[in-house]
């Protein structure tokens, strides 16, 4: 038996000699970086699978793999982390291996625990890995210091959207007025003695604190003088009522998911940045906490926001990495609630663009997004858009025709009366599968999914494929916790779904909840679910307990890797705090 090998960095092949006349040609660098299995599970349709990682690569705290994507041989970890801040981990040898960021730090990007990561996506477009990191958790309290965009060339970070890109000012805080609780104003002034700018020179832009307690506090800048800055505080979303910019320690309670946080002191002698423009946190709104999906489309990147209670979700793109533009309408898919308290008394209908597709199921490649509603005039529940020459167009609202029945009115028909107890409330996830567009649903009552052949916005369009009048209830099993008394609803045990293509199915990743406060508590675990289905009709399920763990609550960030199907099993439910322990991720070895 002869034996050759021509190895090069990332491109190399190595030549196995199995006859004299028989060769096997394999990429080097992934013979070198796939994981070793812990353990196989046999699944629910005969599928056989392998346990890849340890729990959360060792730790508890890694409590959701949120992203899997591969790049140059190696499939990458998007991992959430609550209390230090985001992981990164990717294939090396049989093993994993913690990818550190910028001096050397291991959570955070630059050490930030509030990029925590409980969403987020990544991508290669231009031979770079694009990742999306969010900050904070869903709410009308921020909690946040915006999401952000970084990319990685396999040795090296960069910061693409951060505050970290640019700075355009810095100093020390000389002097405070007027930051308390309750005062004559709503707004507070920060003095920098050794500044000459010129009036309004900031006006617009974002101070952000960069040492002390409160590092990572941000403020809206409304004016300046030649050394004072007018800030404005914005942790809570406008329907809270109105808010004092304050510089103590302070608690804020979010009512739903109920959490509460503190929200550090800012004192004299405080370090601090000043940024401007779209390339700063949250795309220049740190109100975008997180990034929730990025797709590549007619060789641009689409990059979506999620959670923004205060202004509404949006769409981002760039042909370059470098220069993006927000698509049209920039905001909320254009649709807002006549509601007080918000800029011009116009709630955002859109918080957030979960999804993203591309499909052809009209005749040719469209960008499809779905979206995550709000209560008000117009109706809550979710939406769907459709990208075109002069920006998106609804398919799926209310507005989209004269009459008020039909599947493409919002909530997939649910009307008016839709909300996230009763209805189909929001687009979590998007995919295009046997010349259909498929939408998985997010819904304390339970998950659901649906799909158009055609892509109309026209009546009659859309049609369940779980939920609704297909073959199995919503939630898959029709599973329901205890009694959600803050609710006043029962809820759902299995609340969204998320679903990826692979080879000839089509998968279902579902999201389980775990919420004592609401009665979502441990005695009702048993492990979330993974579904498939050949046609989109007739679904089989791969495993309905977690692959043997109860504390699996999410199935999520499916990617095909090296030929196969990887998934992780998370112990986190996305949108809402707490955790059950480290993540695992699964491979699938055969059907």
């Amino acid at each position: 038996m002869s034996f050759t090998k021509n190895r090069r960095l990332h491109v190399g092949l190595c030549v196995f000699s199995l006859t004299a006349l028989a060769f096997v040609f394999v990429r080097c660098d992934q013979v070198q970086n796939i994981p070793a299995a812990f353990e196989t599970i046999t699944g629910e349709d005969g599928s056989l699978w392998e346990q890849v990682c340890e729990p959360g690569f060792g730790s508890d705290a890694n409590m959701a793999v949120v992203a899997l994507q591969e790049y140059r041989g190696r499939l990458y970890a998007l991992v959430r982390n609550d209390f230090k801040g985001a992981e990164v981990w990717r294939t090396s040898g049989e093993g994993w291996q913690q990818v550190r960021f910028p001096r050397l730090h291991t959570n955070g990007i630059y050490g930030n625990h509030m990029i925590n990561t409980h969403m987020g996506d990544m991508i290669v477009f231009r031979d770079r890995l694009y990742v999306g990191f969010s900050s904070g958790i869903q709410g009308n309290f921020l909690k946040s210091s915006g999401c952000e965009i970084w990319r990685y060339d396999g040795s090296r970070w960069e910061p693409v959207i951060s505050d970290k890109k640019d700075r355009e000012a810095w100093g020390r805080i000389t002097a405070i007025a007027g930051c308390d609780d309750n005062d004559d104003a709503t707004t507070a002034f920060f003095s920098d003695r050794t500044k000459n700018w010129a009036p309004d020179q900031w006006a617009g832009g974002v101070l952000q604190i960069t040492s002390g307690r409160g590092r990572f506090r941000r403020f809206d800048i409304i004016s300046n003088t030649e050394d004072t800055l007018t800030v404005q505080q914005n942790e809570i979303a406008s329907e809270q009522g109105t808010e004092f910019t304050i510089c103590e320690s302070t608690t804020y309670k979010n009512p739903f998911p109920p959490h509460a946080y503190e929200l550090e002191l800012v004192r004299v002698g405080n370090a601090y940045e000043i940024g401007t423009g779209y390339d700063e946190n949250g795309f220049g709104d740190y109100f975008n906490k997180v990034t929730t999906t990025m797709t590549i489309f007619e060789d641009k990147l689409y990059v979506t926001t999620a959670l923004n209670y205060d202004y509404g979700g949006q769409v981002w793109y760039t042909e370059d990495g470098d220069n993006w533009k927000v698509t049209q309408p920039p905001r909320s898919m254009g649709l807002f609630h006549e509601e007080e308290g918000y800029i011009d008394n116009k709630k955002p209908v859109t918080r957030g663009i979960p999804s993203l597709s591309v499909c052809d199921v009209s005749g040719e490649d469209i960008l499809y997004a779905g979206t995550l509603g709000s209560t008000g005039n117009l109706g809550s529940c979710a939406r769907i858009a459709k990208l075109t020459e002069s920006g998106w167009e609804l398919i799926v609202d209310g507005g989209v025709d004269d009459n008020d029945n039909g599947t493409n009115e919002n909530g997939f028909g649910d009307g008016l009366e839709c909300d996230m107890n009763n209805g189909n409330f929001l687009s979590w996830s998007l995919a295009c599968f046997d010349d259909k567009l498929f939408v998985g649903i997010q819904s304390l009552a339970g998950a659901r999914v649906l799909y158009t052949p055609n892509g109309s916005s026209e009546d009659g369009s859309w049609f369940y494929s779980v939920g609704g009048d297909s073959l199995l209830p919503p939630g898959f099993d029709g599973a329901i916790n205890g009694r959600a008394e803050l609710l006043d609803t029962d809820i759902y045990q299995n609340l969204a779904v998320n679903i990826y293509v692979y080879e000839d199915y089509l998968y279902a990743g579902l999201i389980s909840l775990y919420m004592p406060e609401i009665g979502a508590t441990e005695e009702y675990l048993s492990g979330s679910h993974i579904w498939k289905t050949p046609d989109g009709i007739n679904w089989e399920p791969v495993t309905t307990d977690g692959f043997g763990d109860a504390h699996v609550l999410t199935f999520e960030a499916f990617a095909t890797f090296n030929g196969t199907l990887y998934v992780a099993g998370s112990r986190a439910s996305n949108t809402v705090g707490g955790g059950l322990g480290g993540a695992k991720i699964y491979r699938l070895v055969s059907e």
